[in-house]
C-alpha cells in the first residue's frame, strides 16, 4: 500500500521486516494482459502491516506515524504449482498435508504474524518473500483492524464492502461474482476483534 499525494509515493524500505496480515480481499474474476496476451483469473489480495516501519507523512501528513502496509495479489488457486500455495507454505514454514489443504480457511489469515521480504522495483517496493517469524521473535501488536472480504454468497458482507477504498470497490464491482450477488442483502454485524495469534493456524 503506497500512500500517494500529487503523484509521489512514500515506500517502505526494502529488506526483511516483521509483519502481520491485516486484510484478505476477494477481488473476484479480473481481466489481465501482458505481452499482447489476455486472460482472466479469480484473484485475492493479501495485505500486511509493518509495525516496526512507520510512515513519515512526507507526501500525506495524515498518515505520519502509521505503519506501512504492503499487498500482494494472487490467483485463488491451491494447485500444487500455484503461487498462492507456494506463498502460504513459505509462510507456514512447511508443506500442506492433504488434510490441511482440504480444511484451509483464508478467514484465519488476518492477525497472523510473519516476516516479509521486500525488494525495490523502480518506483515501487514489492513483496518478494515470506517466512514464519523466528522462534525468539515477537511481532508488535496489531495496529490496523483485520478485514476479511469474500464474494461467496454465504460470506458476502455489504458492510465490509462499504469499508473498502473506492478503487478496490470499483474493481470488485466489475467482477461477474459481484454481479451475481443479491443486491438487497442487509449488512451483517461487524466481526469482533480477535486476539492476534503468534502460531500460524492455517
Amino acid at each position: 500500500m503506497h500512500w500517494k499525494e500529487g503523484g509521489q509515493y512514500e515506500n517502505p524500505p526494502a529488506g526483511s521486516h516483521l509483519a502481520r496480515c491485516i486484510q484478505v480481499i476477494d477481488l473476484g474474476t479480473q481481466k489481465h494482459s501482458f505481452g499482447g496476451e489476455e486472460w482472466t483469473s479469480r484473484d485475492v489480495r493479501i495485505t500486511w502491516e509493518l509495525p516496526t516501519e512507520l510512515m513519515e507523512g512526507k507526501y500525506n501528513p495524515d498518515v505520519k506515524g502509521k505503519p506501512f502496509a504492503v499487498s500482494k495479489t494472487f490467483k485463488q488457486s491451491l494447485h500444487n504449482a500455484s503461487s498462492l500455495r507456494g506463498f502460504l507454505e513459505s509462510w507456514r514454514g512447511k508443506k500442506f498435508t492433504k488434510e490441511e489443504l482440504s480444511s484451509y480457511d483464508p478467514r484465519k489469515l488476518p492477525g497472523i504474524p510473519c516476516r516479509i521480504t521486500l525488494i525495490e522495483n523502480g518506483d515501487y517496493v514489492n513483496v518478494d518473500g515470506i517466512a514464519p517469524i523466528g522462534r525468539n521473535e515477537k511481532c508488535p501488536d496489531q495496529v490496523n483492524p483485520s478485514i476479511y472480504f469474500s464474494l461467496e454468497p454465504d460470506q458476502y458482507n455489504p458492510g465490509v464492502m462499504a469499508s473498502l477504498t473506492d478503487k478496490t470497490r470499483e474493481k470488485i464491482q466489475n467482477s461477474p461474482e459481484f454481479a451475481a450477488l443479491a443486491v438487497d442483502k442487509k449488512p451483517e454485524e461487524p466481526a469482533k476483534e480477535k486476539e492476534p495469534e503468534e502460531d500460524v493456524p492455517f
